[in-house]
């Protein structure tokens, strides 16, 4: 079964976590703080199980999705190798073949920095941006692409299987990729003649490969620069529609790596210039996914070991027909970009989702402020939608009685109803227990839950603003902050706010060791101090609207 087929279930297997909204339980059970292991669901059928003695990850205190509702959540990967003989044969190629295959990829890689110096030698940054290479510079060009392929098959990817018809620069001016799951996709760059790239102008200073880049004539985006969009997209179109023999242009489309369980949203900056485009299909059909990087998932370290100490992996390039825009898709990039990601999700035979990059913004800035199920807060935020609860006040109620309620840690799903104030049965308020029952136990934490709701209703808004909103949940008074209440209020301000810093920021306003601050004290002084400006800061996130309820996960 490749690694594009999807099959939706709960996993029958515990990941370990965090940050799943019962330390914000025992705040108020034993006013300490643990962690609950939690698993990530609706992952790809190919998942593998991992042995105790591999399932440490780089993102071990990071699994950050509850276990209670099943869905596909394209930003969750999870490895695991349960067959003794495979662990063992993993750890015999670390010593074995792992050295021979470091030393092949760092050779391969001196070999194409040493080509693409010679192709450029004499060359001007203006002159590179100019002009499309030829004669032997094109042809070092192509030598730089065969010696950037050797480092993929150092590193185990010893053959490509092609699929389809490449069409060429005037055909299809621009490649839509997808999907895009792991660094290993660029792979798709050196597969055949080098494209060129859309890069962010700092990469052209990195070691080797800037140099590398560079030679591939990239489009580079200038990000201080507020028209880098405009003149982006002015460049794609001067070279599309140049008599010239550029390079087609490579884009993955979704704009960040996915789990390849549904195709996300499409950014539409490749379809800008209503020009044709030659969607390219991605899939990678090995026993075991070692190479997929997303979001909530093993981290880039961990996932090159296991790629690299297998003996092979498989990679397939398709090339589907070239997709011209119609008057109204070349009108509205929006339009343009949806239908071609239609396309190549039937291509792949998976759904579509809503999900889309800003959503990974979202779900960080979760993560960071300590938020309960960060890897679900985009389904929460559409489910709290569905119910009107968004533009609803009964949250802010709820908090402040929170303390006066008689066990709001585990409340059943009658009581929760009655609580928000929402027909016990509307399926929606169902699902949203669901996604909050992480423990199976059929309660959840009203705490839990207003500190979700409260940040999709604030998320845009100040840090300052949510620590307030939060007050009375961890204090009677907003006047009277223990030292403690206050130590559990700002562990939701964010990576900045360590309990180092909070400590040190509660005696500074605390001189007199009275044993409480207020909150108006806390502000009053933060406010002066540069230190901590990131608590005033507002986060330009995109607001779903009401116009999109629908649940993201599929089409």
């Amino acid at each position: 079964m490749t690694t594009s087929s999807i099959k939706r279930r709960r996993s029958p297997h515990a990941a370990p976590a965090s940050n799943d909204g019962e330390s914000l339980e025992n705040d108020s059970d034993n006013n300490s703080s643990r962690t609950d292991s939690s698993n990530s669901r609706a992952l790809p059928n190919n998942r593998i199980s991992i042995s105790n003695n591999m399932s440490k990850r780089d993102s071990e205190e990071d699994s950050w999705a509850s276990k209670g509702y099943s869905y596909i959540n394209p930003f969750v990967h999870r490895i695991q190798i349960d067959d003794h003989i495979e662990v063992a044969k993993i750890y015999v190629l670390t010593v074995l073949l792992l050295p021979i295959r470091v030393v092949g990829c760092v050779l391969s890689l001196l070999s194409a920095w040493m080509f693409a110096c010679i192709g450029l030698y004499g060359m001007s940054m203006e002159e590179l941006q100019a002009k499309p290479l030829s004669g032997w510079r094109k042809l070092m060009q192509y030598w730089t692409a065969r010696a950037m392929r050797m480092v993929y098959t150092s590193g185990s990817f010893h053959y490509i299987k092609m699929k389809g018809t490449p069409a060429t620069s005037k055909e299809a001016p621009i490649l839509v990729v997808a999907p895009h799951s792991s660094y290993v996709d660029s792979i798709v760059v050196v597969s055949g003649h080098p494209p060129s790239i859309v890069a962010k102008r700092e990469t052209a200073d990195i070691p080797l490969l800037g140099r590398i880049i560079n030679y591939a004539q990239p489009i580079y985006v200038q990000r201080e620069d507020p028209n880098s969009r405009q003149n982006t997209i002015k460049n794609i179109v001067d070279r599309a529609r140049s008599p010239e023999d550029w390079p087609q242009v490579v884009i993955f489309a979704e704009g960040t790596c996915t789990n390849r369980t549904a195709l996300i949203k499409f950014k539409p900056g490749a379809f800008y210039p209503g020009v044709p485009v030659q969607p390219v299909l991605l899939r990678y059909p090995n026993k075991f996914d070692t190479f997929t990087w997303t979001w909530d998932g093993p981290g880039v370290l961990r996932l090159l070991w296991l790629t690299m100490t297998q003996f092979y992996n498989r990679c397939e390039i398709e090339y589907l027909p070239v997709y011209t825009p119609s008057p109204a898709e070349m009108a509205d990039a929006n339009l343009y970009a949806n239908n071609v990601r239609q396309v190549m999700a039937a291509a792949l035979d998976v759904p579509t989702s809503d999900y889309s990059f800003e959503d990974v913004i979202v779900m960080s800035r979760a993560r960071e402020m300590k938020i309960p199920f960060p890897g679900d807060i985009v389904e929460i935020e559409h489910t709290l939608d569905a119910l009107d609860l968004l533009d609803s006040k009964r949250d802010m109620e709820l908090c402040e009685k929170y303390l006066t309620l008689a066990n709001p840690e585990n409340l059943d799903i009658i009581t929760f109803a009655e609580l928000l104030q929402v027909d016990l049965k509307n399926p929606d308020l169902h699902k949203l227990f669901a996604l909050l029952n992480h423990r199976h136990k059929g309660t959840v934490s009203l705490k839990s839950f207003l500190v979700c709701s409260l940040f999709c209703k604030l998320k845009n808004d100040e840090i300052i603003e949510f620590l307030r909103a939060l007050i009375k949940l961890y204090s009677e008074s907003s006047e009277k902050i223990s030292r403690e209440n206050f130590t559990r209020l700002m562990k939701h301000g964010g990576s900045k706010m360590t309990e180092q810093k909070t400590q040190t920021l509660f005696y500074a306003l605390d001189p007199d060791n009275i044993g409480y601050v207020s909150f108006d004290k806390f502000v009053q002084y933060t406010e002066q101090q540069p230190s901590y400006k990131f608590l005033y800061h507002k986060s330009e996130h995109i607001r779903r609207t009401k116009s999109s309820k629908a649940t993201p996960t599929t089409n």
